[in-house]
């Protein structure tokens, strides 16, 4: 027995617990370790938005059912057909008020769920029951909410009760659902990614609450810009065979569209002959609209997909020194591969250029995203 083993050994006795079974290397995922990280993840993910609190009690209480006896069977071989979730969703709702959590955690694993007052209440009386509300072949991994979340403490995890819980039941918010719905598809989009990474992380042996898919690389603003105006400088401005009338125009636009940056955030619009340059005014205004205004990335939706070729052409000639990933597409002919509907971490890894983009457009972890209008709306209304 060589010593890792015995150190594998030494951490099954000391963490009963685990969120996943062992990775390459033979080590166990404790599950406190997971619900900790994957909470913090949630709530970086949130940053800048009010339901940062929420993120991170929607990722602390997950996985509260694997703290089941049955879960941990299941790890090791010798159960399935497990609901873990819907005890989590039930204790963010009856404890602390927080449907927007118990819907991103109850829709982890199964896409989110109508929730309206007939329904998710509905779904959670089943949980109450002891039953899982999404189909007779599976079971709650343990019914006894009480004693999930005594394991959970003896493990060190505390569960905070939100200061301002996003959709208080007792002020009859469902009212307001349609203006809620987006706030409650971001919340259960910052829960997915950082389960994601954070499982993807264990089963690549990596740090835990340290790993980013790569390539995904952050939106250096003032970077990109000075790529754009070196692009422009070689390549357009003062091009051959450019009358002076043409060049006048496309410095106008230009001008305009790096004025108006400055502006707040809001609705704008560009209109401009063929050939004056849009393509490429656009991405200055948007590049300086982001800098000035502190935004993290640049989507583009185009209504027709020889639009949108034609741009990430220009785009990519532009970033040609960047990473390959740099500008992404997303729309039915990007060659992505099929959206999953759970995530894959725990597959064999497929170190391919498709996997890698697929799991890009996952969260459009890109500085310029490029989406069509179908493909724009799809990802708004899917339920994963």
């Amino acid at each position: 027995m060589s010593p890792d083993d015995v150190m594998m050994i030494a951490t099954q006795d000391s963490n009963p617990y685990h969120a996943h079974s062992p990775d390459k290397f033979g080590r166990w995922h404790p599950l406190a370790e997971h619900l900790r990280s994957v909470g913090e993840h949630a709530a970086r993910m949130a940053h800048g938005w009010a339901w940062v609190e929420e993120a991170r009690l929607a990722g602390l209480l997950h996985d509260l059912g694997k703290y089941g006896d049955l879960f941990q069977a299941r790890l090791r071989g010798e159960e399935s057909g497990l609901d873990h979730w819907s005890v989590g969703a039930l204790e963010a709702l009856q404890s602390h008020n927080a449907i927007g959590a118990a819907l991103a955690i109850e829709g982890h694993h199964v896409g989110l769920q109508p929730a309206s007052k007939s329904y998710l209440p509905q779904r959670l009386k089943q949980t109450m029951r002891g039953l899982s509300a999404f189909g007779a072949d599976l079971r709650l991994s343990d019914p006894d909410r009480a004693r999930l979340l005594l394991r959970a403490a003896a493990d060190g995890l505390a569960f905070t009760a939100c200061a301002t819980p996003s959709v208080p039941m007792e002020q009859g918010a469902w009212a307001t659902a349609i203006a809620r719905m987006l706030d409650v598809r971001m919340l259960f989009s910052c829960l997915v990614d950082a389960d994601f990474l954070d499982t993807e992380a264990h089963f690549n042996g990596t740090a835990q609450g340290k790993q980013r898919r790569e390539p995904g690389p952050e939106m250096l603003v003032d970077h990109a810009l000075r790529c754009l105006d070196a692009f422009m400088d070689a390549s357009i401005r003062g091009r051959p065979g450019s009358s002076e009338d043409v060049s006048a125009v496309r410095s106008e636009l230009w001008q305009a569209a790096t004025t108006a940056a400055d502006s707040p955030t809001g609705l704008f619009t560009l209109t401009a002959p063929t050939g004056s340059g849009k393509t490429l005014a656009m991405l200055r205004f948007a590049l300086a609209h982001a800098q000035c205004n502190q935004l993290s990335r640049v989507v583009l939706a185009v209504p027709f997909l020889s639009i949108i070729e034609q741009t990430a052409r220009v785009y990519r000639s532009v970033f040609s020194h960047e990473h390959e990933h740099y500008v992404l597409e997303h729309h039915s002919l990007a060659g992505l591969g099929q959206e999953q509907s759970k995530s894959d971490a725990e597959e064999s890894a497929r170190d391919d250029t498709v996997r890698q983009r697929r799991l890009l457009s996952e969260n459009w972890d890109a500085p310029i995203v490029l989406t069509t209008n179908v493909q724009l709306l799809e990802s708004l209304f899917s339920n994963r």
